[in-house]
């Protein structure tokens, strides 16, 4: 070795002089590109991870909803999907059940009444009920026919005449003519 080293030295030194930059200390345009690539590969992937989350919940919901309980229960369960029928079993008498359709299990479900719903009013008003109710339709027509056939038949009148007939067949109490 000289005396003179010159700010050389043989041994090897690995303090880092001299040596080129490492791949995280490259040029500014390429740090630059790998951010912008590398936050775009994490929107990718979240954005992944967020279908793949729904594809799982739709699932979830469909599963929940052939055994009988509600979609949203769904939301409660955050286990692997394969273990779902373990957690019904600790957890599914605190959640809410479909209504069943009728027929299902042999049971019939309760049909709605036909016609207007039974009246509230008391037997002694009941006379008084069905005056009022004839007063309200006395000189109407009932309806007859539906809309497109009314228009046909107002658009076949030729005379102010034939459309004021026409519009009291219908029960029109106005003074066509």
């Amino acid at each position: 070795m000289s005396e003179y080293s010159f700010g050389y030295d043989d041994t090897d030194d690995t303090s880092g002089a001299g040596e080129q930059p490492s791949m995280e200390q490259g040029p500014k345009w390429f740090r630059q590109y790998m951010d912008k690539v590398s936050g775009q590969l994490n929107e990718l992937q979240a954005e992944n991870k967020r279908l793949k989350e729904a594809q799982t919940r739709s699932e979830l919901e469909n599963t929940l909803k052939a055994k009988g309980y509600a979609p949203q229960a769904a939301g409660l369960f955050s286990g692997d999907p394969a273990k779902l029928d373990e957690w019904l079993s600790a957890n599914g008498a605190a959640l809410a059940k479909l209504p069943a359709a009728p027929g299902e299990d042999g049971q019939q479900g309760e049909q709605a009444p036909s016609g207007p719903p039974a009246s509230t009013v008391p037997a002694d008003g009941q006379e008084q009920m069905r005056l009022m109710q004839e007063q309200g339709t006395q000189g109407v027509a009932p309806p007859q026919g539906s809309d497109a056939e009314l228009a046909a038949a107002i658009a076949a009148c030729e005379t102010p005449e034939q459309f004021a007939q026409l519009m009291q067949s219908k029960g029109s109490r106005f003074d066509w003519t």
